[in-house]
């Protein structure tokens, strides 16, 4: 039997990873083959020392609509078949794996929102590091109108860019809404026309590329990442501080301060401690 062609396309150029869910047909809709593609393609971008940023996009005109539903058993359907999420400690869904594995990047990504965003699509977009989105973009936490809940890590991702409130308002609801709004509310980082998308979102990560260190990336979005857990910023500041003692003499530190000194771009190494994960 033939292997079938993956729906997740990943291009690799300069530094930068672009990865486009690739079923515009149907509207970069959501199988489980696609998810366990999109995880392992996030793998192995983030693994790669040679890409220093990831640009996460949809094919055609949407980001992407959610799963795709084509009766009322889809979603059981999903479930059975979705062998890897039978684990013995219980049923994890695969979008929630992915959005673990976007939080646990050490390479930041940045989503190129060029279209509709909705239910796995928009928690999906909610577990990068920036958003920049079509300001006609259309979003929506449409779960409880099909019956089930928020998934995708979408109930942790989603109150910690807009606040408790707005993300009741949307996930209790379930209703569409604007890129205004979502922008307004913290939901997406940057709003652009349609035909800029793609484009001022490689210009961020070509800026990430030519002006950052990978290394200080990467413990700035550990940093970033488990301050939740602390209940005092004190707490939040150890950790910081312990962080900023072991890099202030490495080699990144000392070549941002010549470079800095010497009104010259920064020539910053790769990243080599990478984690490994499991999907």
């Amino acid at each position: 039997m033939a292997t079938p062609a993956s729906e997740v396309r990943v291009e690799v150029s300069a530094g930068i990873a672009v990865i486009t869910l690739d079923a515009p047909q149907r509207r970069n809709a959501l199988r489980n083959e696609l998810l366990v593609d999109l995880w392992n393609a996030l793998d192995r971008v983030d693994r790669d020392p040679q890409v220093r940023a990831v640009v996460l996009t949809g094919a055609g005109s949407s980001f992407c609509v959610g799963a795709e539903l084509t009766g009322p058993d889809t979603l059981l359907r999903a479930l059975e078949d979705d062998q890897l999420g039978h684990t013995p400690t219980g049923y994890r869904e695969p979008g929630g794996r992915v959005s673990e594995r976007l939080h646990d990047m050490v390479t930041p990504v940045i989503a190129a929102v060029n279209g509709d965003a909705v239910g796995g699509g928009a928690s999906i977009m909610a577990a990068t590091d920036v958003r920049i989105a079509s300001r006609e973009a259309r979003f929506g936490f449409v779960f409880t109108r099909r019956g089930v809940v928020p998934e995708s890590a979408s109930s942790w991702t989603v109150p910690r860019l807009v606040g408790l409130g707005r993300a009741l308002d949307w996930m209790l609801s379930g209703r569409v809404f604007g890129a205004e709004e979502a922008y307004a509310a913290g939901l997406v980082t940057r709003l652009v026309d349609p035909a800029d998308v793609l484009t001022e979102a490689m210009a961020y990560a070509q800026d990430l590329v030519e002006n950052t260190s990978p290394t200080s990336l990467a413990h700035t979005k550990r940093l970033i990442g488990g301050s939740w857990r602390y209940d005092h910023p004190g707490a939040a500041c150890d950790e910081e501080s312990r962080t900023y003692a072991r890099l202030v003499d490495s080699a990144d530190a000392r070549e941002g301060i010549a470079s800095f000194l010497e009104r010259r771009p920064a020539r910053f190494g790769p990243l080599d401690d990478r984690p490994s994960h499991r999907f």
